[in-house]
């Protein structure tokens, strides 16, 4: 008689031989799941976005006309402000096409496997001058929308300057704006995936499908470096609005005491404590990206106490923010240094110097928004790791 133990792939019942395979309990990753196509709309809405963004500007190109871009927009100021319009034009024809071409890249690129490091540098590079051409196209009108929604909304019904205001929100130069913030959002998300899936990680979550993760993304060590770029993130719009709520309060903090008089006599101060109050209130919000009630609703919150806060009610609207700040920022930042009425001087600092943090604010935002979700990201519905 055979006293040998049958091997462990194997076990033999009395009904006679069958096959147990013990693979994925022995560590093999799972496989993708229902969810699998998660995601996988992105590259090509970025590259149809693109496209007809492309097309558009060629045709406008060809017949003459000007895009709401440089000088043709009365409302920018960004670092193109002063190029003449008609200049502009066909070269955001170009950078569309070349927009299209790198999410197309992206879309189809790593479909049949890993993608050599070359084609992987090519196609960043891409994304990189796709941004480039974003941001020197784009400026601050689009967080200043934002920002000034709130007020607007309240103060048009009984204000005509306020109802003025409101219909600016919808005129050609901010769609052109926000056209362009989102297709340089989507071709970037559509480069990100492709560089995951190229490296042989899964393209929605990023973990690596032989599970050797870099250590920074694993949840411990990513509540320490996001709560660094929290607080970060949480500082710099705290110094705008103290800023601001200074004025209302009628001290001259960075500002001159005339500038202040007459913020005060133009009901500027309604302006001034609305945005003072808006990035005071992203302040404190910054600060539930590592706080206990940035995951659990606080108890004062009646219906919602106890329940986990849903991970896009927090990395939604964070993401929006930090891609709104850069331009932004950097648009002031060329204003500021320039000899425009909001340049840099040692009487009215406080009106443009804090925002020459805007591009610091953008990337802490970001990096505290992402430290955020790899914390909470929990187990992928499309590669079913976790």
């Amino acid at each position: 008689m055979s006293t040998r133990t049958p091997p462990p792939s194997s076990v033999t019942t009395p009904s006679g031989p069958r096959t147990v395979v013990v693979g994925s309990l022995a560590g093999a990753p799972p496989g993708p799941g229902r969810h699998a196509a998660r995601g996988r709309w992105i590259a090509p809405t970025a590259a149809a976005w693109w496209a007809v963004g492309g097309v558009a500007a060629l045709v406008v190109t060809l017949t003459g006309g000007t895009l709401a871009v440089g000088d043709a927009n009365d409302l920018s100021f960004g670092a193109l402000s002063e190029v003449a319009g008609a200049t502009l034009t066909p070269w955001v024809a170009v950078l569309a096409l070349v927009g299209a071409a790198t999410a197309l890249r992206a879309w189809l690129g790593a479909r049949h496997g890993p993608v050599a490091r070359a084609d992987r540098a090519l196609t960043v590079a891409a994304t990189a001058v796709v941004s480039a051409g974003v941001l020197a196209l784009t400026d601050a009108s689009i967080l200043a929308r934002l920002g000034y929604l709130p007020v607007t909304l309240v103060m048009a019904p009984f204000d005509p300057v306020m109802r003025a205001a409101f219909e600016n929100f919808v005129g050609a130069g901010p769609l052109t704006q926000l056209a362009l913030l989102v297709g340089g959002a989507l071709v970037v998300a559509s480069t990100w995936r492709f560089v995951r899936r190229g490296v042989g990680a899964c393209a929605s979550c990023g973990r690596r499908h032989d599970g050797h993760d870099p250590a920074w993304t694993t949840p411990a060590t990513a509540a320490r470096w996001g709560r660094t770029a929290a607080l970060v993130a949480a500082a710099v719009p705290a110094l705008y609005a103290v800023t601001r709520i200074a004025w209302v309060l009628g001290i001259p903090l960075g500002f001159s005491p005339d500038d202040v008089a007459q913020l005060a006599g133009d009901d500027g101060w309604v302006a001034a404590l609305g945005l003072g109050g808006f990035a005071l209130v992203g302040a404190v919000l910054t600060l539930g990206l590592f706080q206990r009630w940035g995951e659990v609703f606080p108890r004062w919150m009646v219906g919602l106490a106890g329940r986990r806060v849903p991970v896009g009610l927090a990395v939604i609207p964070a993401t929006i923010v930090a891609v709104a700040v850069l331009p932004a920022g950097l648009s002031l930042i060329v204003l500021g240094l320039g000899e425009s009425r909001l340049a840099l001087t040692a009487d009215s600092w406080g009106a443009v110097g804090p925002m020459f943090l805007w591009p610091l604010w953008s990337l802490a935002l970001g990096a505290a928004t992402y430290a955020y979700w790899l914390r909470r990201r929990g187990t992928c519905r499309a590669c079913g790791r976790g």
